[in-house]
């Protein structure tokens, strides 16, 4: 059986943190609910980044096409017993994911983000400084 889903209604989770039940409102405005184990939510989550980025491809035609959630807020963790640290990305509307991260690898992306971060900016800032000028005097 196929449901469309017209709206997301709600979304509960078990006393027992087993079950994860979504509510939708289908195309004919029937109230249905899908129920799935923790393992199926978890493969649901992990798979849906990757379905909307194949499906941005296919609406815009352009292969590089990237979805990018945006950043609203960050936290970093320390773990007990773990050689990690936990690194919590928030976007501006409530959407959070949690990545244990190596500590060589934590060391490794901070001088990257900070590296990349500097040549992106260098380069716009040449860009601009050598953009030609307006003869109308409009730049």
């Amino acid at each position: 059986m196929k449901i469309r889903s017209n709206k997301l209604t709600q979304c509960v989770v078990s006393a027992d943190g087993e079950i994860i039940e979504l509510g939708l409102v289908d195309q004919s405005n029937t109230a249905v609910s899908v129920q799935l184990t923790f393992d199926q939510a978890e493969a649901v989550v992990m798979t849906l980044p990757h379905l909307l980025q194949a499906a941005l491809k296919r609406r815009t035609g352009r292969q590089d096409a990237r979805y990018a959630f945006g950043i609203g807020d960050w936290m970093i963790e320390e773990t007990k017993g773990e050689n990690c640290l936990l690194v919590t990305l928030t976007t501006a509307d409530g959407f959070q994911v949690c990545f244990g991260i190596p500590f060589d690898a934590c060391q490794a992306l901070g001088w990257s983000l900070m590296h990349h971060a500097e040549q992106v900016r260098e380069a716009r800032e040449l860009a601009e400084e050598t953009r030609a000028p307006d003869p109308l005097g409009l730049n």
